[in-house]
């Protein structure tokens, strides 16, 4: 029995681990037929979604020079269908070197995951908002049932239509997450505004206060500093005086000048791909050398 579910547990572990795509193990059969676009090594797409997508992505490549590989998996290595995507396009130079028309869909059923990424020269003709609003639109609600090929069906579909003039996308006002979370940002940000914006007022409004009349009508009628190097203090001196009752008050407050000004040194980073070059083949399609520079969109169901 202990021999029969080793034999159980290794299998299993076997069948889990050859499911799971690299960029390396990953079969690409454009580069064994130059019409085959997509990548369905597990079957979760039909054969008759497999042939129209085929059909509709060798018509952009013909008309527009995009080069594309479109690839559905159970599941990748790491997870993250974007990481996955750059590697797959340092490791191939998908798309043209001259365009760096490149593009790559991968859906990973398991990961519950997905990323459409553009070539370079395809981020102006493919922008990253309308990415988006192919994938909420296109291919969300199919996800969400399970229904691969309609979501890979309607995600093409509305990509070769957009590559080919159709804008009716550019017009869709709809409030997808990145919408949402730059407007989130936004109302944070002029909270934190009028939080700030507040209490400088109200600072105001006490320095203001007379206590002789009770009034608002204190104003600084002069100001100055002294410094006293050896307690590395220096010493503000404030005079008020109020323009209803004439009452005056001094304010003093220190600042030590020992301590030395913060300062941040700057970094940053921008997120930008290499020269990849393309790997040519004696036989079947080969590709160009294209780049990717990060452009497209990603999402998870």
């Amino acid at each position: 029995m202990r021999k029969i579910l080793f034999i159980i547990t290794v299998f299993m572990t076997a069948v889990a681990y050859a499911a799971t795509y690299t960029v390396d193990n990953l079969p690409i059969p454009y580069l064994q037929d130059k019409t085959q676009y997509v990548s369905n090594p597990d079957n979760i797409l039909s054969q008759v979604a497999v042939d129209s997508l085929n059909l509709w992505l060798g018509q952009m490549e013909k008309a527009h020079g995009v080069q594309t590989v479109l690839a559905v998996v159970e599941r990748i290595q790491g997870g993250e269908t974007y990481d996955f995507c750059m590697a797959l396009g340092r490791k191939y130079g998908i798309g043209r070197k001259e365009q760096n028309s490149g593009l790559i869909i991968l859906l990973s059923t398991g990961d519950r995951a997905y990323t459409i990424l553009t070539g370079r020269g395809l981020e102006g003709t493919l922008p990253d908002a309308i990415c988006k609003r192919i994938e909420n639109h296109q291919m969300l609600p199919a996800l969400r049932e399970g229904d691969w090929d309609t979501a890979m069906l309607n995600a093409v579909r509305a990509i070769t239509k957009y590559v080919d003039g159709d804008d009716s996308l550019v017009g869709d006002t709809d409030f997808d997450e990145d919408t949402g979370a730059l407007i989130g940002f936004l109302l944070c940000m002029l909270l934190g505004l009028g939080i700030i914006g507040f209490a400088i007022w109200y600072d105001e409004r006490k320095k203001s206060y007379c206590p002789s009349c009770k009034q608002y009508k204190m104003k600084k009628i002069s100001s100055y500093t002294t410094k006293n190097k050896r307690l590395g203090i220096r010493t503000h001196h404030d005079t008020y005086r109020c323009s209803h009752c004439y009452f005056t008050k001094e304010l003093h407050w220190d600042e030590n000048i020992n301590s030395g000004h913060m300062g941040g040194a700057a970094t940053g980073g921008a997120l930008g791909g290499s020269f990849f070059g393309g790997g040519g083949r004696s036989f079947g399609g080969s590709f160009g050398g294209g780049s990717f520079g990060g452009g497209g969109a990603s999402g998870h169901f």
